[in-house]
């Protein structure tokens, strides 16, 4: 089959929102914000042979209550997806491009086209860098089309949760980043978690640099969240303490290495204790005495301790 040359720009084509308007509340269903920031893959629904491949046609942004989204809008079915932080590449050259924001998201599609493959006709421009300037979703321009594989970079206002859907008639996959937690910085004691998780178990601490502040996650190895506990320990006035209270005094687990060295602007380092009662003990060392937030994340189950410049 003859198959034109791949256009090397692009531009995207800027249509109505897919369930709100900027500035408008979310649509009854509304989904929830996303959580997760693992890379997300799917399968194309037609076979590479198919003389009628997935055609890009338009791409379209809408802000939610809780995210805002991208759908890539095409015909002939949906191709393959592969969604994950990290840098733009040009498919052309190799080299890296700049998309505006604190972090890209890296959507690279498989087995999709920018125009018709029977006649050639270009289906949308792809030159445009487009600037929604939604509250997550700053900026989106592509690394191009090559034999089959579109990329996009979507730029962010910071390392966010995020979900791929595949939504059909029309076909389109929408990709929804999470809007920043909005709760308020606070040197108040926080109380919360299930209390139903049967034993402590901890298995990593993750850590990253955010504009404003630092972020610390605890993962959890278990279905549901202990009892969380988390203030500025008394003896030292910059040390954040968060305590895990398990169901059972079964003792709790915590792999890895402890302490845990961060160096950020504001977390310092990580350190635990593990007591034969069922309770855990986090130390978070600080540069100084400042607001934290926290966060109980489920699906995977994991404590998140954001600490203010």
């Amino acid at each position: 089959m003859w198959m034109p040359k791949l256009r090397t720009l692009f531009a995207l084509l800027v249509l109505a929102p897919v369930f709100a308007l900027p500035g408008t509340g979310a649509a009854a269903g509304d989904l929830p914000a996303p959580t997760s920031v693992t890379p997300q893959t799917g399968t194309a629904t037609v076979p590479p042979w198919d003389p009628h491949p997935p055609t890009l046609v338009g791409v379209r942004t809408g802000r939610h209550e809780h995210y805002d989204r991208t759908v890539f809008d095409f015909t002939g079915g949906t191709p393959g997806y592969r969604v994950e932080y990290g840098s733009l590449v040009s498919q052309a050259t190799g080299t890296t491009l700049p998309v505006d924001g604190a972090a890209t998201l890296v959507v690279v599609f498989d087995g999709a086209y920018p125009y018709d493959v029977a006649t050639g006709a270009s289906t949308v421009d792809l030159g445009t860098v487009h600037n929604p300037r939604l509250p997550t979703l700053r900026q989106i321009r592509s690394g191009g089309a090559v034999e089959g594989k579109i990329s996009f970079g979507l730029g962010l206002a910071d390392r966010v949760g995020f979900r791929v859907l595949r939504l059909t008639n029309p076909p389109r996959i929408a990709v929804d980043v999470a809007h920043q937690p909005t709760q308020p910085f606070t040197t108040e004691r926080f109380r919360g978690g299930a209390g139903t998780a049967s034993q402590v178990r901890i298995t990593s601490v993750r850590t990253g640099a955010h504009p404003g502040y630092d972020r610390v996650v605890f993962d959890l190895g278990t279905a549901t969240a202990p009892l969380i506990s988390v203030a500025y320990a008394v003896a030292a006035p910059t040390t954040i303490h968060v305590g895990f209270t398990a169901a059972t005094t079964q003792p709790g687990a915590v792999a890895g290495p402890n302490p845990v060295p961060i160096g950020l602007t504001q977390a310092r380092s990580v350190s635990f204790a593990v007591y034969d009662n069922g309770t855990v003990s986090a130390f978070v060392t600080t540069h100084h005495r400042t607001g934290y937030r926290v966060m109980l994340l489920t699906n995977p189950t994991r404590v998140v301790v954001d600490v203010a410049y």
